[in-house]
């Protein structure tokens, strides 16, 4: 899992330095595979993330783990008006093949569905170019 910095500090306010912020995530557990800077100064920390840890395979994962070593608030994007981090618009829809009820809009307050037509999706043999998993080694 590759983390921009900057992304984090999005959802995290952190004023330590890319070896601090490495150094403390590897001492909780998320093995430190480099550390890089980019273009602009900011810098990118790779992490090996384990099986038992598959809530931090997304910049918000990791930010929360962040906000919990650095006891800092996490800021979460919203659909509020004023949201510090606001969700972009979607478009609302009716479907006759997909339906989504949220039963409690504020544990969840946003879930997005989409469909493929029929006539998109489709099942057939693959070619012989393809190995079968018995021949896969």
């Amino acid at each position: 899992m590759r983390l921009v910095l900057s992304w984090l500090r999005d959802f995290v306010e952190v004023d330590v330095s890319t070896a601090d912020l490495a150094a403390m995530l590897d001492m909780r557990g998320f093995e430190v595979a480099a550390t890089e800077t980019i273009d602009g100064g900011d810098a990118v920390i790779d992490f090996e993330i384990t099986a038992n840890r598959p809530d931090c395979l997304s910049v918000i994962g990791l930010a929360r783990e962040v906000a919990t070593a650095y006891d800092r608030p996490l800021r979460l994007p919203s659909s509020a008006p004023q949201a510090g981090i606001p969700l972009a618009a979607l478009e609302i829809g009716e479907s006759d093949r997909l339906q989504v009820t949220i039963d409690d809009p504020e544990r969840c307050p946003r879930y997005a569905a989409a469909g493929a037509p029929n006539h998109v999706v489709s099942a057939s043999v693959s070619p012989e170019s393809v190995p079968s998993p018995t021949q896969a080694t």
